[in-house]
């Protein structure tokens, strides 16, 4: 991708083939020497350019942006990463045909053969900080292989209903085949619903799926086109982006995630707007899943501090309700979580992080697996 990736480089290309051309016709060393040196700046550009890409670009490579469904990862990714910013806890990412998490690159068939789930949710069931196996999806899929049934993790870093709703819109639309879908809903996803409602989709169109490889490409390769997009695109048509000024910079957007919970000012200033969005996109998801056959499940967890406070049951209450009133599964861990004490609550989340350690995901991992072979899929209860 070194020079290649940025739009410099084919600009430059673009002139350096003019010149060949014009050259015929001006003779002039003037114009020669001022082509000449046009052309060369142009690609002394896009060297530099391409540079201050590698050397500036923090982002995961597999991540990428998603016209359709906002952001998601790159297929068949085989890449190494770190969770924390310690430079010490990496560990191995691989993505499938779909760009769905997984243990190995596979090539996924949108028709399935037998029995096949999927999950969609955010950074905790995307299983941040660890590796496949030590995931709640990838503790789960290896239980569910024994009965013959495949797991698909749809889970993204930073994903809320709406986007939920669209990444299962879209391979639905693709062709994908399930039979059962587990949403899983954090206290944050609320916040991100705001982040999002400035989001219009392309409507799905196969021969439209080209461009935002493109888009990516370079978005990776170019430190110019990155920048740009972001200061003069993205940011501005977002007035919620997480940076803006409503949230009071940057650090303060990830202060604010679960305080709609229990004050007053921030359920005022997001939570309200975030939690009319999420139902509304749920509901959204529920129909699909009645059109088209799919059992729907609902999950929630309250965060460390949450559970520890006590503080973010309405987080279980908003979604007690609605699976109530439409008879769907609802597995939460509010109970679970808050009858730990304080010291075996701390030992199951990432030091300094909202996120669960190994020891977390088992926990978690364990209880879904419980749930599911309590209620024998046929129904939903709570705790």
């Amino acid at each position: 991708m070194f020079v290649v990736g940025t739009p410099v480089f084919y600009l430059a290309l673009l002139f350096l083939g003019l010149f060949l051309i014009l050259k015929k016709f001006f003779k002039g060393t003037l114009f020669k020497v001022a082509g000449i040196n046009f052309v060369v700046i142009l690609f002394l550009i896009a060297l530099f350019d391409s540079v201050a890409a590698m050397l500036f670009n923090k982002a995961d490579p597999f991540r990428v942006s998603d016209n359709f469904y906002h952001h998601g990862l790159k297929a068949m990714a085989n890449e190494k990463t770190s969770w924390k910013s310690d430079g010490l806890s990496f560990y191995q990412v691989y993505t499938n045909s779909l760009g769905f998490v997984d243990e190995i690159n596979r090539e996924v068939p949108l028709k399935k053969s037998g029995k096949r789930i999927l999950i969609l949710g955010d950074s905790f069931m995307e299983g941040v900080g660890y590796p496949w196996r030590q995931t709640v999806p990838g503790i789960l899929s290896e239980r569910f292989k024994k009965h013959g049934v495949e797991l698909l993790n749809g889970a993204v870093i930073s994903y809320s209903p709406k986007i939920y709703y669209l990444k299962l819109k879209h391979f639905l639309e693709m062709g994908l085949e399930i039979d059962e879908l587990y949403v899983f809903i954090d206290i944050s996803d609320i916040i991100d619903e705001v982040v999002y409602d400035y989001f219009v989709p392309k409507e799905f169109s196969p021969s439209a799926m080209k461009w935002p490889n493109l888009d990516n490409f370079f978005i990776k390769g170019s430190y110019l086109y990155r920048s740009t997009k972001t200061d003069y695109f993205a940011a501005q048509i977002n007035p919620y982006h997480e940076n803006a000024p409503v949230w009071g910079g940057l650090g303060n957007f990830y202060n604010l995630k679960p305080r709609w919970t229990f004050e007053e000012s921030s359920y005022k200033l997001f939570g309200e707007k975030g939690i009319a969005s999420a139902k509304k996109h749920i509901d959204l998801i529920r129909q699909i899943c009645e059109e088209r056959g799919i059992r729907l499940h609902i999950g929630v967890w309250p965060w460390e501090a949450q559970a520890l406070n006590k503080n973010g049951r309405m987080q279980y209450d908003i979604w007690k309700e609605y699976t109530d009133k439409y008879h769907i599964d609802f597995i939460s861990l509010f109970d679970t979580f808050e009858s730990m004490p304080p010291e075996e609550l701390a030992s199951i989340f990432i030091k300094n992080d909202i996120h669960w350690n190994d020891k977390g995901n088992q926990i978690v991992a364990d209880y879904i697996w419980q749930h599911i072979v309590d209620n024998n899929n046929q129904g939903g209860k709570d705790e």
